[in-house]
């Protein structure tokens, strides 16, 4: 779609185009390099007439964008992607971000060893050491699903080519990681976890809820640094306090089926909290598993989660079970979460 396509003036001007890395509902996403320092980014093409209507929030400095836009500029933590500019024009909403993450290959994945030394991470598998051919020094990948590695040097693209091409790069978001490793053991699980968690906990102090937590919207590192991405199904709440006493419900889901707990499954009235926490029960078993906990809708409604195939502390499994449980006022909170025994063991 960029082919021929007349882009911005102002971001013609900052960046040069680079690989494309992914695309989704809404729009795409590529790499672009900034002129004056060469360091890369990752640019969300978000087509303006996709964007419902629901989506679309007031900025004071931006104006009318969507969520996505106004989320990422308006947090800051160190596992977000970070918001970095934005264009528009009649056709796209132009989304820079950073870029972040590893190319998760298997030739990377499986030159992971267990060499560390330190105490507290012995159990943790050193990061794998990519291909040459595939990363460089610096390799880092994209956000918004959508990701991959940087180069030492940035390519002089001219941005009025025509037609231009792009390379399609291999993922860097935690699902290839998972592929790729099969599974994780319980401390780096418990390290790659607690990172998202924290994340969650953030954002919801500031009644922000994701709504699309999943491992293809985590984008991790090979130091296993994650970053949260692509928040166009969050939705705001009122603060914490407030909604102890008044109780937001939603009829409406944007997120994904294997995530969805059993109340959205059975498009009951969901609060958007519990709901968010039994997708990250989803996602930790998917961490140390390798599989996600239920195949299909009626096992996620009436049925226990699938007994896994590997041991985990007693602690480890309460933490997952609990997450887990089909009744949404039973589920712990966030807070909970975080202060659960097995994600402060050291």
């Amino acid at each position: 779609m960029l082919a021929n396509y007349p882009l911005h003036p102002d971001f013609a001007a900052k960046y040069s185009l680079g690989e494309e890395l992914g695309s989704g509902g809404f729009g795409f996403a590529v790499s672009a390099y900034e002129r004056q320092t060469g360091v890369e980014r990752a640019v969300k093409f978000i087509l303006r007439h996709r964007v419902p209507a629901h989506a679309w929030v007031f900025d004071t400095q931006l104006g009318t964008v969507p969520m996505e836009v106004f989320v990422l500029k308006n947090v800051s933590h160190p596992n977000i992607i970070q918001y970095i500019d934005f264009y528009q024009d009649t056709t796209f909403l132009y989304l820079v971000m950073e870029l972040h993450g590893t190319q998760w290959t298997a030739a990377a994945a499986a030159a992971t060893t267990t060499t560390s030394s330190s105490p507290s991470t012995a159990s943790i598998p050193a990061p794998p050491s990519p291909a040459l051919s595939q990363l460089s020094d610096d390799s880092s990948c994209s956000s918004s699903s959508l990701s991959s590695t940087s180069t030492s040097a940035w390519p002089d693209i001219d941005v009025h080519a025509n037609p231009r091409l792009f390379v399609r790069r291999t993922s860097c978001d935690l699902f290839e990681c998972i592929e790729h490793h099969r599974s994780f053991n319980e401390p780096l699980g418990r390290h790659i976890f607690r990172q998202i968690a924290e994340c969650v906990g953030y954002l919801d102090r500031l009644g922000v809820c994701h709504r699309d937590l999943k491992d293809e919207n985590i984008v991790i590192d090979d130091q296993y640094r994650v970053k949260i991405i692509d928040f166009g199904s969050t939705v705001l709440l009122p603060r914490h306090e407030e909604r102890q006493q008044h109780p937001v419900y939603f009829n409406k889901f944007y997120g994904t089926v294997s995530f969805a707990s059993p109340e959205i499954i059975l498009q009951q009235p969901y609060r958007a909290e519990p709901a968010e926490v039994w997708a990250l029960g989803v996602l930790l078993y998917t961490i140390l598993f390798g599989e996600v906990p239920f195949q299909d809708a009626p096992s996620t409604i009436y049925y226990s989660f699938v007994p896994p195939r590997t041991q985990v502390s007693p602690e480890c499994y309460h933490l997952i079970s609990w997450m887990l449980e089909k009744h949404p006022e039973r589920r712990p909170t966030i807070y909970q979460v975080l202060s659960h025994p097995w994600l402060n063991t050291i």
